[in-house]
């Protein structure tokens, strides 16, 4: 038999290859500072890159305006030189244009297009919109440079326009710079926030790596590590929970311990009952495998038997035990109900002789009611039922001896009571002769008793239960005896429950209970007597009783009625037997008998009670 405990051979050391198994973790501080850190630092690039764009652009305007304005303003003193057609004046007036800030370059046109005047820096610069002769205003001309366009006018007349080409170069450098400070300002602010986040994360979670390093410890088999957390909040209550949950685990492993011990030492101790007893113990379970068997039988190994199963172990009965022993466990995944004392037969496979068992069955039910095993025990009764068989024979011997001398007696007497009938001088006889046919009488069924009585005790008696309802074997009893009944001027009534449900159990048995009971109370109740035979249902139980106005019983001795040849006066008749076969018969059908009484004069009642089964319904 197998320890039903499994030990692991682990320590619950997390080893190396456990470790390297293990996913990549993050520590929680980091988790949560990295966030932070991201959040301002892209805020602050967010606010840094559009309030540069946004001064860029109101620079830019700035500018526009002021170059427009400028170029208007040039214009103007620009048209008297062209007016006059001065050149040098018109050249000083470029010239000094050009030397403006953020001034690219100038070029005068005249009315028909044609440059007239330019300044060093914008030759090569022919911007795509020369061709719009028309075109007055702003306009930009490439990535960093616009350009500036305003007409000459002259007493309403236009003598040309004036360009100028302007950067922003130098302004976009400063704000690169002075944004690049403030980034670089924003990149500290981000890190020294991602520091104090982390230092605040790291003392708020710090009780966690408390918790952290009190598992691992546990799990590294120190049993009495706990996690002293002081922080006044939650962590501190989950911790103070953690020590509780730890706590109990730890009562409930030792517990746990202490029981495997003990289980451990009942399973060796039912180890050593079970292959030390000398009965077969086996287990079946409901789907017909066979699971434990302590020794092999009938010339057969118990390895064999237990490599070859169910079917090997039925084929060593004789087919009709064989068939037998199927209905029994048949019947008991049906009702869960066991099955005791199933007598069968063996022929042994080397000596080929005859070796009987008697076996009992009984389910094992777990707690949501579902059968688990068929648990058996088969005892060799060879020996008993030798015993037995030549008890029996003997029996047999002796009761034809006393029946053929008996039987020739009883029919002597009864010829005795004819003759005499015909001689009135020999009737002063027939009292006598009634007594000697009478005792003849008694003395074959007292010989019919003791042989009924000694196939019942010695197991021998085969019974068949099938399903039946007990208010059937009720009504049968009654109309048989109320003849014998009516004779002693006695009355049966009965009583039946007729949602009485089904049982299981052997008709003639049964039949031969009640009628033993109802010839009890005949036999002792007086003339004019009653008799109530009833049945009725408590609970999950069947009940029969037979009450009667009898004689009554003492209360010390209503066990005693119940033992073999107890009389309730020598001169009762019969030999006492009739009772403890009724008692037989009840226990082998799993129920139980006893008697009430209130005393002498107050009659009796018999009670019986047997279990029901709603798979025989």
């Amino acid at each position: 038999m197998k320890n039903i405990f499994k030990h692991s051979n682990r320590s619950g050391v997390e080893s190396e290859a456990d470790y390297l198994r293990r996913p990549v973790r993050f520590s929680l501080r980091y988790k949560l500072a990295a966030p932070v850190f991201l959040l301002v630092f892209l805020g602050f690039a967010f606010i840094l890159y559009s309030t540069f764009h946004t001064v860029r652009d109101m620079m830019t305007s700035h500018k526009e305006a002021r170059l427009r304005t400028v170029a208007e303003i040039f214009s103007e003193t620009l048209r008297l030189p062209i007016s006059a057609k001065k050149e040098k004046a018109l050249k000083a007036c470029i010239d000094l244009l050009a030397e403006q800030e953020d001034v690219e370059a100038v070029i005068v046109e005249n009315a028909n297009g044609e440059v007239i005047g330019s300044s060093g820096t914008a030759s090569g610069v022919t911007p795509h919109f020369f061709h719009k002769k028309d075109f007055f205003g702003v306009e930009k001309v490439g990535p960093d440079t616009y350009a500036a366009v305003s007409p000459i006018i002259h007493n309403d007349e236009v003598l040309g326009r004036l360009i100028i080409l302007f950067t922003r170069i130098e302004i976009e450098k400063d704000l690169r710079k002075v944004f690049g400070e403030r980034f670089l300002m924003a990149m500290v602010f981000a890190m020294l926030a991602i520091l104090i986040v982390s230092g605040i994360t790291w003392l708020t979670i710090q009780p966690l790596f408390t918790l952290q390093r009190t598992a691992r410890n546990i799990l590294s088999g120190d049993l009495e590590a706990r996690a002293s957390i002081r922080s006044g909040d939650e962590i501190q209550e989950v911790g103070d929970a953690f020590n509780k949950v730890v706590g109990r685990l730890v009562q409930s492993f030792e517990h746990l311990r202490l029981r495997t011990r003990a289980l451990e030492a009942s399973e060796e101790k039912y180890r050593s009952i079970v292959n030390a007893v000398s009965d077969i113990i086996f287990s079946i379970t409901p789907e017909g495998e066979l699971m434990l068997l302590n020794r092999g039988f009938s010339g057969y190994a118990r390895e064999e038997i237990l490599s070859e199963g169910l079917q090997l172990f039925l084929s060593i009965h004789d087919p009709e035990d064989a068939q037998k022993f199927r209905e029994a466990l048949e019947l008991i995944v049906n009702t869960r109900q066991p099955v005791l004392h199933l007598n069968t037969r063996h022929v042994h496979r080397v000596y080929h002789t005859d070796i009987y068992y008697q076996t009992n069955l009984t389910p094992v039910i777990d707690y949501e009611g579902n059968l688990r095993l068929i648990q058996g025990v088969m005892r060799d009764i060879t020996e008993i039922h030798r015993v037995e068989m030549m008890k029996e024979t003997l029996v047999r011997d002796v009761a034809h001896e006393l029946k053929t001398p008996t039987a020739k007696f009883i029919m002597t007497t009864q010829w005795l009571e004819k003759q005499m009938m015909k001689n009135p001088e020999d009737q002063k006889f027939l009292p006598m002769v009634k007594t000697l046919s009478e005792n003849a009488d008694r003395l074959m069924r007292t010989i019919s008793s003791i042989m009924d009585l000694s196939k019942i005790e010695s197991g021998m008696s085969d019974i068949r239960k099938q399903a039946l309802n007990l208010n059937d074997i009720l009504n049968l009893v009654v109309n048989d005896t109320r003849p014998i009944a009516a004779r002693y001027h006695l009355t049966i009534d009965i009583e039946l429950d007729p949602a009485l449900p089904k049982m299981l159990g052997d008709p003639d048995m049964l039949y031969r209970v009640y009628s033993n009971l109802v010839s009890n109370s005949i036999k002792y109740t007086p003339d004019g007597g009653k008799i109530l035979v009833s049945s009725c249902r408590k609970g999950q139980d069947i009940c029969a009783d037979v009450k009667d106005t009898g004689i009554g019983i003492e209360p010390e001795n209503l066990k005693k009625m119940f033992e073999a040849f107890y009389q309730k006066t020598p001169a009762s008749l019969g030999i006492g037997v009739g009772l403890k076969i009724s008692k037989e018969i009840v226990m082998l059908h799993d129920g139980d008998i006893w008697a009430e009484s209130e005393g002498l004069g107050h009659g009796t009642v018999v009670k019986t009670i047997f279990p029901s089964h709603a798979g025989a319904a």
